[in-house]
């Protein structure tokens, strides 16, 4: 009987420790925009996507937008994230919500260059490269330029023959 009771006894006290522990978890998802909090947990995403863990990163940057939408390095850093994952095309959409908040965040259009070049919409990809440098030139770099080089639309012959007409032939002598 006194097992009985020192069980029961247990189990109210690990029911109440849960309790404790989901009500704790619950104050600790709901962090203010711009605390200290919510960019420790920005940094921590940062360093999870540089340790090249981009499903974890992406979860954690998720996390910093949930609780702040208006962050936009972080929303652009959650697509980076999914495009590095190997999931640009919903990584798009974050770059497009970025470009939503500010049309002209250079880094915003970078990445969703990024995505598109990994889908294979080269032409689509020059357009947000080239305006992504047209605001900030520090984002072309050698390999960048180089792919732009590649990928630029040929001039195409208008078809008109603008060569000059060959000269007469001479008469042969007499």
């Amino acid at each position: 009987m006194v097992t009985i009771f020192r069980l029961v006894v247990l189990l109210m006290v690990l029911a109440a420790a849960g309790a404790c522990q989901s009500t704790k978890s619950g104050s600790e998802t709901a962090l203010e925009p711009g605390s200290p909090e919510l960019e420790q947990l920005y940094q921590e995403g940062r360093a999870t996507y540089l340790s090249e863990d981009y499903q974890s990163a992406a979860s954690i940057f998720a996390r910093v937008v949930e609780n702040d939408p208006m962050h936009i390095k972080a929303l652009i850093n959650w697509g980076a994230a999914l495009s590095r994952g190997g999931k640009p095309k919903e990584a798009i959409a974050k770059f497009e919500q970025a470009l939503a908040r500010d049309p002209n965040h250079a880094w915003a259009m970078y990445n969703l260059g990024v995505s598109l070049q990994r889908l294979g919409e080269h032409e689509a990809a020059v357009v947000q490269y080239k305006q992504a440098v047209e605001r900030d030139s520090t984002i072309l770099t050698p390999k960048l330029q180089n792919y732009l080089d590649r990928k630029e639309p040929k001039q195409q012959d208008s078809g008109i023959d603008i060569q000059r007409p060959a000269p007469p032939s001479m008469p042969a002598p007499k």
